[in-house]
C-alpha cells in the first residue's frame, strides 16, 4: 500500500492505495465515487462497482474518515482513495478525483447509488469518448423503476432567474447541471473550464455556477438516456436561498454583460447589486471588486450573455 501526500491547487489530500498507473486504451472511463456516510457495506459497493469494469476507481473519503481506509485499501488493491485534509465541498471533491483521474472520461457516481453494467453500456461509453459534451448526466430512477425529474431548465421571469426540474422528453435534452454532481465528463473539456468552484460551498449554487459557466464558455451539459443509474435515498436537501454563495454565483453569471466578442462586469451595476445584496457596502464592494477582476481575466472565454442561455436553451443540446 502506498500513501502519497498530494497538493491539490485548493486543498491538501492523502492518496491511499491503488496501483496509479495509466488507464489502458481498451478500459474507456475512470470512476470516480463521492461519499456521504450511510450505512451500507462499503466493500459491497465496491464490489457491484467494479462489475461496471472501470479502467480505475477513485474514491473520494469523508475528511477524517482514515482509520476505515486502511483495511478497505487490503481488500481492493486497484482502488485509489483519496482522503481531504480538511472538510471540502463535494464540488470541490469531485475536481479533486477528475485532476487525479487518467480517463479521457470521468463517471462521477455517489458510493450509495445503484449503477448496473446495462446502465453504463460499453459501446455508449466508447462513442461517447469520440466527442463527449463537458458532462452526460445519466437518467435517475427511483426504487419503483420510475425516471425522476431531475433535469434542470433555466428561465427568466421578469428577469428574476428561475430554475425548472423537469423529465427528459427526449433521448437526449439539454440540462443545466447534473444532479448530484453526477455524469460522465470530459475530463479535457472539465479541467479547461476549471471544474466546480470551491469557494461557493452551497451545492445548489455551487452546481448552478459551474452550469451557467458552461453555457456562457460554450460548453454542453446533456441528460442522455442511454445511461441509468438507481438514485440515492440518502441525497439531502438543498438551500437556494440568497446569501454570500448567491450573490458569488450572480456576479459572476447573471451580472455578466457580453459584446464585441468578450464579457465584463460594469461599475454601474456595482450599487444595484448593493442594495439587493443585504450585506454592507464594504463586504459588498469586496465581492463585486473580486468579481469584475475575474471576468476580465476570463472576458474571452465568454460566448454569450445570460439572457441568451434561455432564449436558446432547445439548441444546446444540438
Amino acid at each position: 500500500m502506498s500513501i502519497i501526500p498530494t497538493i491539490s491547487e485548493a486543498s491538501s489530500y492523502t492518496v491511499v492505495g491503488g496501483p496509479g498507473s495509466q488507464v489502458r486504451d481498451d478500459q474507456v472511463f475512470s470512476l470516480i465515487l463521492l461519499n456521504r456516510g450511510g450505512s451500507m457495506n462499503r466493500a459491497d459497493a465496491l464490489e457491484d462497482f467494479g462489475k461496471l469494469h472501470p479502467g480505475e476507481i477513485i474514491s473520494i473519503e469523508n475528511s477524517g474518515g482514515a482509520w476505515a481506509i486502511e483495511s478497505l485499501a487490503a481488500q481492493f488493491p486497484r482502488v485509489r482513495f483519496i482522503l481531504p485534509g480538511s472538510p471540502v465541498s463535494p464540488g470541490e471533491c469531485v475536481n479533486i478525483g477528475i485532476r487525479e483521474a487518467k480517463g479521457r472520461l470521468a463517471a462521477v457516481l455517489w458510493s450509495d447509488m445503484k449503477a448496473a453494467p446495462s446502465g453504463f453500456p460499453e459501446a455508449e461509453l466508447r462513442a461517447l469518448q469520440e466527442d463527449p459534451p463537458l458532462c452526460t448526466m445519466p437518467w435517475f430512477y427511483n426504487r419503483d423503476n420510475e425516471a425522476m425529474p431531475v433535469l434542470q431548465t433555466p428561465a427568466f421571469q421578469e428577469k428574476k432567474l428561475k430554475v425548472l426540474p423537469g423529465l427528459p422528453a427526449q433521448e437526449v435534452s439539454p440540462t443545466l447541471f447534473p444532479c448530484d454532481y453526477c455524469g460522465i465528463y470530459s475530463r479535457e473539456k472539465f479541467l479547461a473550464l476549471d471544474g466546480y468552484d470551491p469557494a461557493i460551498r452551497g451545492p445548489w449554487w455551487q452546481k448552478a455556477d459551474f452550469g451557467f459557466r458552461a453555457r456562457l464558455w460554450g460548453e454542453k451539459i446533456v441528460s442522455s438516456r442511454r445511461f441509468r443509474v438507481g438514485a440515492s435515498e440518502n441525497a439531502p436537501a438543498e438551500n437556494t436561498g440568497a446569501g454570500p454563495d448567491y450573490r458569488a454565483f450572480f456576479l459572476k453569471n447573471l451580472a455578466v454583460r457580453y459584446a464585441g466578442g468578450g464579457a465584463h462586469l460594469s461599475l454601474s451595476a456595482f450599487f444595484p447589486f448593493f442594495l439587493h445584496s443585504g450585506c454592507g457596502f464594504f463586504t459588498a464592494f469586496s465581492e463585486f471588486r473580486a468579481a469584475r477582476q475575474w471576468v476580465s481575466r476570463n472576458s474571452s472565454r465568454f460566448k454569450m450573455d445570460p439572457q441568451s442561455i434561455a432564449e436558446h436553451w432547445e439548441e444546446a443540446a444540438e
